[in-house]
């Protein structure tokens, strides 16, 4: 199994786990693993060639309902909504999950700079780097707790529908 499909199987493992006998006792349908990628009912979510996450229609892989998403919680969340035919807060969720692409990618850069200048042994660029590593990373780390209590709102669902 790819690393990418280990990382979006993972997200499920905890849950999947905790209640799966009661599940199938009560007849719920839950994400699973499936050709590289996370299916819930009529919804496929799957990594694109860029790297980011993208909900497709698992009969018809021409329809895209979302493309481009950071977050494999926000596009797991999304798919959930989508295949129990709920209402949610796109521009809530969509935002989420930009804000948490954005500081994903902002701590990404200020590392490899920090990396590059502790190569080079250049204190004043590690003095900076690291700063600003320090004062991304909690905004960053909100972020991520911003699409994980979407998911687990989304993950809600499963369980109040019957």
């Amino acid at each position: 199994m790819k690393p990418e499909v280990k990382k979006l199987v993972s997200a499920f493992a905890e849950t999947a786990q905790a209640v799966k006998l009661r599940l199938k006792k009560s007849g719920f349908v839950l994400p699973v693993a499936h050709n590289g990628g996370i299916k819930f009912k009529h919804c496929f979510i799957r990594k694109n060639d860029k790297g980011w996450y993208d909900i497709i229609n698992l009969h018809n892989p021409r329809i895209k309902y979302y493309k481009d998403l950071a977050s494999h919680k926000i596009a797991v969340s999304i798919a959930i909504y989508l295949g129990l035919q709920q209402n949610f807060n796109e521009k809530e969720l969509l935002d989420a999950d930009h804000e948490y692409m954005h500081w994903f990618n902002e701590i990404r850069i200020f590392q490899h700079s920090l990396n590059v200048a502790i190569k080079n042994n250049n204190i004043v660029k590690i003095d900076v780097y690291t700063a600003r590593l320090e004062e991304y990373t909690p905004r960053y780390n909100r972020a991520k707790q911003v699409a994980s209590n979407a998911l687990i709102k989304a993950e809600s669902l499963l369980f109040d529908t019957k």
